[in-house]
């Protein structure tokens, strides 16, 4: 059990050093959407090759997975919503509020997946103890991303957004991306027991994920111009600006997806989702500590060590009360 709850911390810490890592691909393709497209097809590439070797074949039941409901080919898509909405929220909202709305929507959903049973994960119920260490744990992401009010921040958010209804609009989007993510960890741990194993699981997971991509930019093309899916500044120089280190983003995607899909089943959906919060904080933690990647170096400030002792003592009231 303490390695289940293990993987799901490094699960969590990849998906933070995952986002750095795509953030300076970024630079070079200058478009989230084809970096993004990269990360699915070298994940899929490096994921089949493991199968090979680990369980020599690449078979799927795909007639056993095909009579779950349809919602089990989700997670792919998931994974796409989660990028997409960061996105999209990140420059509205901020880096430290756009952490916090995700969060808190992850928390809450995995928690109502436990206590509904949702997408095939195993009921347990929401006691008033489960609600009280979330919100212990919310309080210490709190913390640890230093989120705190501004005086005037309601005036310049007006003035940012174009009035309050604009900020909503951002929050509940950033919402629904703390809802994909935990869903995301429901239903690959759903997949993993029908597909045979997390490794076909996560094939699945990225295939899915790399035509729902492609589907969206195919879509944003049409309605809106190539312009659309790139970034302005410097001249995309595709695949001569790929590196070697680059394949990193797609490993940790890997990771991520994986280790879920190994979790979820195991510590249920609500638990798996705090695991990857404390990776993802503590992740970023060591990430502004070192200037990872060229990152702005930030201290590490006893309020920050704080929100993560609250985000472990948290987790334990939801797991072990």
């Amino acid at each position: 059990m303490i390695l289940m709850y293990l993987i799901g911390i490094i699960a969590g810490a990849a998906s933070t050093a995952q986002a750095s890592v795509n953030s300076k691909i970024r630079e070079s393709f200058r478009s989230p959407y084809i970096v993004t497209v990269l990360s699915f097809i070298i994940s899929i590439i490096v994921m089949a090759l493991i199968i090979l070797v680990t369980e020599r074949d690449l078979y799927i039941p795909l007639k056993a997975i095909a009579s779950q409901p349809f919602w089990i080919w989700l997670g792919g898509s998931c994974g796409t919503a989660i990028i997409i909405l960061n996105i999209v929220c990140l420059p509205k909202l901020g880096s430290a509020r756009n952490v916090m709305i995700i969060c808190f929507g992850q928390t809450l959903t995995g928690l109502i997946i436990d206590h509904y049973g949702m997408f095939g994960s195993h009921v347990v119920p929401m006691t008033l103890i489960r609600v009280a260490g979330a919100a212990v744990v919310l309080i210490g992401v709190a913390l640890v991303n230093g989120v705190r009010r501004k005086p005037g921040s309601v005036e310049a958010d007006e003035a940012q957004y174009g009035g309050t209804g604009s900020v909503v609009l951002y929050v509940i989007l950033a919402l629904m991306c703390g809802f994909a993510c935990a869903s995301q960890i429901a239903i690959n741990g759903t997949l993993n027991m029908y597909a045979g194993s997390a490794g076909k699981a996560t094939l699945i997971s990225m295939i899915v994920g790399l035509i729902t991509t492609i589907l969206v930019v195919a879509v944003l093309t049409a309605v809106r111009g190539k312009g659309s899916i790139f970034d302005g500044g410097t001249p995309v120089r595709w695949f001569r600006g790929l590196k070697p280190w680059m394949a990193a983003g797609a490993l940790l995607a890997l990771t991520v997806v994986g280790g879920n899909a190994i979790t979820a089943p195991v510590l249920g959906t609500g638990i798996a989702t705090i695991m990857n919060l404390i990776g993802m904080m503590g992740a970023g933690l060591i990430i502004d500590a070192t200037g990872f990647l060229g990152i702005d170096v930030k201290p590490v400030t006893a309020g920050k060590v704080i929100g993560m002792l609250l985000m472990i003592v948290g987790t334990a009231m939801i797991s072990l009360l």
